[in-house]
């Protein structure tokens, strides 16, 4: 009895030389909504748009709801309500030739689309993170204080060309600081067995 008396003792005199710390509640943070406000997944890409950006609207056509003109499924906003505010979009439209054809007709249907003062230019062929091939494009409209810059990525998967761009005044980005915000992308052969 002793014996349990002077452990116990012991025990009680090395407690003491235990720091005591104060708990303090970790309150958790919010619950991301699913999906995710700044991803855009489907079953030939996924896309993650940078943490500051604000989505304004996303749906998931079918191949079926897909014409031959690009028709946007995202749309995000960097800097709201700032002069410098910019866009980015995630353009689809349906496309069965041969990807490497896919620029091309990007191209020209911009230039259809554009009216006057559309420039296309600095195409850069490159990969997306997974190596999915693609191209960089530079495209400027409109004139004078209505000067528009467009940089895009674009890019077809089998069944659908794919356009990929961050937007904003002219001057306000830079190719450089356009491939950061698009970077997050990757892209597969749409799979034959999905709607």
């Amino acid at each position: 009895m002793k014996r349990i008396a002077f452990i116990v003792a012991a025990f009680i005199s090395l407690l003491a030389f235990v720091p005591v710390h104060r708990v303090v509640a970790q309150i958790p943070p919010p619950p991301t909504p699913s999906p995710d406000p700044h991803s855009y997944v489907d079953p030939g890409m996924n896309y993650t748009a940078p943490a500051d950006a604000v989505l304004l609207g996303r749906r998931y056509p079918t191949l079926a709801e897909l014409g031959n003109d690009l028709q946007p499924v995202a749309v995000w906003v960097l800097h709201p309500g700032k002069e410098d505010a910019r866009t980015i979009q995630i353009s689809m439209e349906s496309f069965e030739a041969s990807p490497d054809q896919w620029e091309a007709q990007f191209e020209s249907q911009m230039h259809n689309n554009g009216g006057d003062g559309l420039l296309i230019r600095n195409k850069t062929p490159m990969a997306l993170l997974n190596g999915m091939p693609a191209s960089f494009v530079e495209v400027t409209s409109g004139s004078g204080f209505d000067s528009k810059k467009e940089f895009a990525i674009v890019w077809a998967d089998g069944v659908r060309g794919v356009v990929l761009a961050e937007s904003g005044r002219l001057g306000d980005a830079s190719a450089e600081e356009a491939k950061a915000v698009l970077r997050n992308v990757t892209a597969v052969r749409y799979p034959l067995n999905q709607p």
